[in-house]
């Protein structure tokens, strides 16, 4: 069985995977430059072999509010299938998939843009998958992983870098992050990861999954 945690958003997705015992690490960004200062942990994490993919979010000008609208439903739809087309090799009939939801807070047309790319991808992921789709309140991850549901991006990062999983033995994302010190500011996207890894821990070990 191979289970996928999913930390979705429009700008910065990411997901982690557990495939035939190994962990998988994927990060999709829009408008990714490798050559840019901007991407410098980007690039560095694809040098380390994880799966970092870019993909256009750039939206013509002047466009008018149908014409803007119908712009974000062919984006969505182009990033979730580039997410599908990325995880695929390590799909299996009877994988399991989990999202985080969303935050009671959010609100606004920003939050409603969320949904929509966020509901494409799980429409694609319904396509092939057996199960249904998990979804965990963010409080209950961040409470299962750091044991404070609150808990801040340094805490979590703090937390997945202490951790003695043994998912992380010879993991070079794990390594990475213990060799850097980012202090109170967490770069993109290391938080997003970390955040996978929690929701793939509660998914394996209390999230109703027996892999």
């Amino acid at each position: 069985m191979s289970l996928f945690a999913i930390d979705f958003s429009i700008n910065s997705t990411a997901i982690c995977a557990l495939h035939r015992g190994r962990l998988h690490w994927f990060s999709f960004t829009s408008n990714l430059d490798l050559s840019k200062k901007a991407f410098s942990v980007h690039n560095d994490l694809d040098g380390l072999g994880l799966n970092v993919k870019g993909y256009s979010r750039e939206k013509p000008k002047d466009l008018d509010y149908t014409q803007e609208q119908a712009w974000k439903v062919n984006n969505a739809n182009y990033l979730s299938y580039n997410i599908i087309n990325a995880i695929a090799p390590y799909v299996e009939e009877d994988s399991v998939f989990a999202f985080e939801g969303f935050s009671y807070g959010s609100k606004g047309n920003a939050f409603i843009d969320l949904i929509t790319y966020n509901t494409f991808l799980k429409s694609k992921i319904l396509r092939i998958a057996k199960s249904d789709i998990l979804v965990y309140p963010p409080k209950t991850i961040k409470k299962f992983f750091t044991g404070n549901g609150n808990a801040k991006k340094e805490m979590m990062v703090e937390t997945f870098k202490n951790s003695d999983n043994e998912l992380l033995t010879s993991d070079p994302f794990h390594k990475y992050i213990l060799d850097t010190n980012y202090g109170e500011k967490i770069p993109k996207p290391v938080d997003d990861l970390v955040d996978a890894f929690a929701i793939l821990c509660y998914l394996k070990e209390g999230g109703n999954s027996d892999a």
